[in-house]
C-alpha cells in the first residue's frame, strides 16, 4: 500500500480540532465523519467526471467549485480555531 493521505489528513485535523482530553467515542465518531467526508468526495470525483482521458470544461468547473468550497470552509476553521482574522 502506498502513502495514506487520508490518514495523514486525519491526524493533522485531529491535532487541530479534537481536544486532547476528548473521550474515545468523540474521537471515533469524528474519525468516522472525517473518513466518510473523504470517501464521498472521492466517489463524487471518480463517478462525477465526464468520460474520457482529457478533462472537460465541466470537469474543471467541478474541481474549481470543490476547491472553492474547501477553501471557504478552511478559512472558517482558521478564524475559529487559529483565531485568524482577515486583513
Amino acid at each position: 500500500m502506498g502513502k495514506k493521505y487520508i490518514q495523514i489528513g486525519w491526524e493533522s485535523y485531529r491535532k487541530l480540532v479534537v481536544p486532547d482530553d476528548a473521550p474515545d467515542v468523540q474521537i471515533t465518531e469524528t474519525r468516522q465523519a472525517f473518513y466518510a467526508g473523504a470517501s464521498i468526495l472521492f466517489e463524487g470525483l471518480m463517478h462525477g467526471l465526464d468520460a474520457g482521458n482529457e478533462p472537460t470544461d465541466d470537469d474543471l468547473q467541478r474541481m474549481d467549485d470543490i476547491q472553492a468550497e474547501i477553501n471557504a470552509f478552511g478559512q472558517q476553521l482558521d478564524r475559529k480555531i487559529l483565531k485568524l482574522t482577515e486583513h
